[in-house]
């Protein structure tokens, strides 16, 4: 079972990875992300599946043989391996081409990029389960084979929702923030179903899913101040992991720290980061994140000189960074680190000194 997109894999990979172990299948599981339930990242089981997140970087998932694909999202990323957004799609419709004929693709049809492989699958023949928030797309009449028939947030800013999975109601009540939660639950329930496994004892075991490291996790809370972890590093999940946290804190005032990550992400989705942060009330950008590339002749401060956001800063690099925060968090205050290389470190320093 290979869990592939832009977005939302390694959340996924981690939900399913637990159900199965919780529904007593002892999967074999490989996820990018620490299960919080469990405590690993990968475990070698006893039972008959293997789940593993399927990373298109450097086109590592065309190198697998999955029975069954989940593709959460298909939307444009690491430019340095995929300088246009074609060349993108056209791995994922490689990917596709590697279910076997008894294979099954379980994708998100509300987003675009993952709808046409599903119209692709469909005309390869393919077993394909499109989920989706709705019982049909805005944007074309396919209908859901699983969605949510209505859904509510409650206390501890997860949701809880009635869920029409392949045919059969099963109620839920999500711990994990976010709305794109709710769509990686349908994924995973739709693979439940799919396995023949009882839908209400999954259910049971996603209300027990409490994240993965480094997705949303709390790091703790010092002098009044919550600190958040996120792995968030593309547009869309920076706007998706801001939307999760003013749901989860409404009224507080909210720290997004975002440290880029890539010169060639950073170039590549410029205008769109420009636009990411309306849900933050206070914004400070990290010197970008390196990472594979070599250093260029490129600052995050050009960016953050094109925002419009109001409160929106160059902070440098971590210690100028942290301590800027220092100087002005407030007891309240919500601090959420968008990062996915070193600027989780940033919450331990603020955390040393409060």
């Amino acid at each position: 079972i290979a869990v592939a997109g832009t977005h939302g894999k390694t959340t996924t990979t981690s939900m399913l990875a637990w159900v199965l172990t919780a529904l007593g299948q002892d999967p074999t599981f490989i996820s990018g992300g620490t299960l919080a339930n469990l405590g690993v990242n990968a475990h070698s089981g006893k039972g008959t599946h293997f789940i593993i997140e399927a990373d298109e970087y450097d086109r590592m998932f065309l190198g697998l043989k999955p029975v069954i694909e989940i593709v959460t999202n298909v939307e444009h990323d690491h430019p340095d391996c995929y300088p246009t957004p074609a060349d993108f799609q056209a791995a994922f419709q490689e990917f596709i081409r590697l279910l076997p004929v008894e294979g099954s693709l379980v994708t998100c049809v509300e987003d675009a990029g993952a709808r046409m492989l599903y119209q692709e699958a469909k005309n390869q023949n393919k077993k394909v389960y499109a989920f989706g928030l709705a019982s049909t797309t805005t944007d074309c009449a396919i209908h859901m084979d699983s969605y949510c028939e209505n859904f509510t947030p409650h206390e501890n800013a997860g949701f809880s929702f009635r869920a029409q999975i392949c045919g059969e109601r099963v109620d839920i009540n999500l711990q994990v923030p976010g709305k794109h939660n709710i769509l990686n639950s349908l994924a995973v329930l739709t693979v439940v179903k799919i396995l023949g496994l009882p839908l209400p004892s999954a259910a049971t075991a996603l209300e027990q899913f409490i994240g993965t490291k480094r997705r949303f996790e709390i790091f703790g809370e010092v002098g009044g101040i919550t600190l958040i972890n996120d792995y968030a590093h593309h547009p869309t999940e920076i706007r998706t992991t801001l939307e999760a946290a003013r749901s989860k804190y409404p009224g507080r005032r909210i720290w997004a720290v975002w440290q880029p990550h890539t010169y060639s992400r950073t170039q590549t989705l410029f205008n769109d980061f420009l636009v990411s942060f309306k849900d933050a009330d206070k914004v400070l950008v990290t010197e970008v994140y390196a990472s594979r590339e070599p250093r260029q002749d490129f600052s995050s401060r050009q960016l953050v000189d094109a925002m419009s956001h109001p409160a929106a800063q160059f902070s440098g690099n971590l210690e100028e960074t942290a301590g800027t925060l220092i100087s002005l968090v407030q007891s309240g205050d919500v601090v959420l680190i968008l990062s996915a290389g070193d600027a989780d470190l940033i919450c331990g320093k603020i955390s040393a000194h409060f």
